[in-house]
């Protein structure tokens, strides 16, 4: 069975959430061995889908995505070696998504079991969560995730709230979380070792660094053009250290699930 990393943050809007998950998501499957799939539990059309640049109506939206899975829930039809025909392709074998349904009454129960099969038929899960705790589908998410990824934005409001323990779960003590400083600026007074040091951080606090050439591709909707065109950007490169934030991140999640890097060779023509 596949394992879970679930993105979410304490704060709605501010901690670069979907983003995140999509960076790390797609540079993830560009680097290691692992067959994953990126989907959220928006229940909605949501920017997940978009800034991949994938028009996910073109087939008609209900016979794609989690839509389609509900339907043959209901059916008793679902199998996990068909979850994949319901999924649009990022990069070939190694990442594809799963969009949202427009049906507004959909079961949480149903979602968490739909979700269930696709662990079935991959190795890496990655879930944009909803933001807070008073999601109910959420907090069973957070609870069951192999890893958490809890986003924060580079504030010491935010961060105070969560550190002293008013946004941070009692049940995050027990799993295994990485805090990450979203669009992290490495200029400002307030870095990474500030942090770890004000708040005696119990768990990795990693940035996630800021980079204008990525917030362009969200923008022109080309998130898989733009990370297979730069995933071994050099030192000289406008977003190598964008690119390099991801990696670390990357390589501490990879060590924590046993998955391993690509042979060389192997990366080829996966768009």
């Amino acid at each position: 069975m596949g394992k879970t990393i679930v993105s979410w943050s304490p704060v709605h809007g501010q901690g670069a959430t979907t983003s995140n998950i999509a960076a790390l998501a797609s540079m993830f499957a560009l680097t290691y061995n692992a067959k994953n799939l990126i989907t959220h539990t928006q229940l909605t059309y949501s920017s997940l889908e978009s800034l991949f640049g994938k028009v996910l109506e073109e087939r008609g939206f209900e016979d794609m995505g989690m839509a389609a899975l509900e339907r043959l829930a209901k059916s008793n039809l679902l199998k996990a070696e068909a979850v994949m025909d319901y999924t649009e392709t990022i990069y070939t074998g190694r990442l594809d998504i799963l969009g949202g349904t427009k049906r507004l009454h959909t079961s949480q129960d149903l979602i968490e079991i739909l979700l269930e099969y696709i662990k079935d038929a991959y190795d890496l899960v990655w879930i944009d969560a909803h933001s807070g705790l008073r999601n109910e589908l959420t907090v069973r998410l957070l609870k069951k995730a192999d890893v958490v990824l809890v986003n924060l934005p580079q504030n010491r409001y935010i961060l105070d709230h969560f550190f002293k323990g008013e946004d941070f779960p009692e049940f995050f003590k027990e799993k295994e979380v990485i805090v990450l400083i979203s669009s992290y600026d490495p200029d400002s007074s307030f870095s990474v070792k500030k942090i770890e040091r004000r708040y005696k951080a119990k768990v990795p606090v990693l940035p996630i660094n800021y980079s204008h050439h990525f917030k362009d591709a969200q923008n022109k909707l080309i998130l898989s053009e733009f990370f297979y065109r730069n995933k071994d950007a050099t030192r000289e490169h406008p977003a190598y250290h964008f690119i390099q934030s991801l990696n670390k991140v990357n390589k501490l999640i990879a060590k924590k699930i046993g998955i391993t890097k690509v042979s060389e060779g192997e990366d080829e023509e996966h768009v």
